[in-house]
């Protein structure tokens, strides 16, 4: 099981430094192709190991959420407003899953109790609050596009709508 983890982890980072490479010759869309490069990477790794799709969504999500905070250290002298609601956002979502996933059990209404809810809840959670930010804040500039809202808000009823049917097995 460990050298399954490790290869679709692999296989995520090599994904997420392809995209990498890609969004440079688009910056605006950064967010986005990253976020492509790793559900492909995701995918691509999900499919080649025994990991439940569920109990590896959970660990994507916060290994993804930790892992992009130290890149804060890159924007130490670019820092502004937006950079640190970005971080800001990043570590409550960490907060959020942390929460959820030790609680998650004893929601009534959640009687499968199955994994993936942590994950599937700050992935909701964070493409909710991407959309209301769009919304309520439209020259937010930081990895924000003029469809962002209606992604982000797609990605955010997909996860939320999934936790419902996870909910009913």
């Amino acid at each position: 099981m460990p050298s399954q983890i490790f290869s679709v982890g692999f296989i995520v980072l090599i994904s997420f430094a392809l995209g990498f490479f890609l969004s440079g010759f688009a910056s605006t869309y950064r967010f986005w192709i990253l976020f492509i490069a790793i559900v492909i990477g995701y995918i691509i790794g999900y499919s080649k190991s025994k990991i439940k799709f569920y109990e590896g969504l959970d660990s994507l999500t916060i290994a993804l959420a930790i892992s992009l905070i130290p890149s804060a250290l890159f924007f130490i002298n670019d820092w502004s407003l937006d950079l640190f609601l970005f971080y800001l956002s990043l570590a409550l979502s960490c907060l959020v899953y942390f929460s959820v996933r030790r609680y998650y059990k004893t929601f009534i209404w959640y009687k499968s109790g199955k994994r993936g809810f942590s994950g599937l809840f700050t992935l909701g959670v964070v493409f909710l609050f991407r959309s209301v930010v769009s919304i309520v804040k439209p020259d937010y500039t930081l990895f924000l596009t003029e469809y962002d809202i209606f992604i982000s808000g797609l990605i955010s009823f997909s996860a939320f709508l999934n936790i419902f049917i996870l909910g009913e097995k």
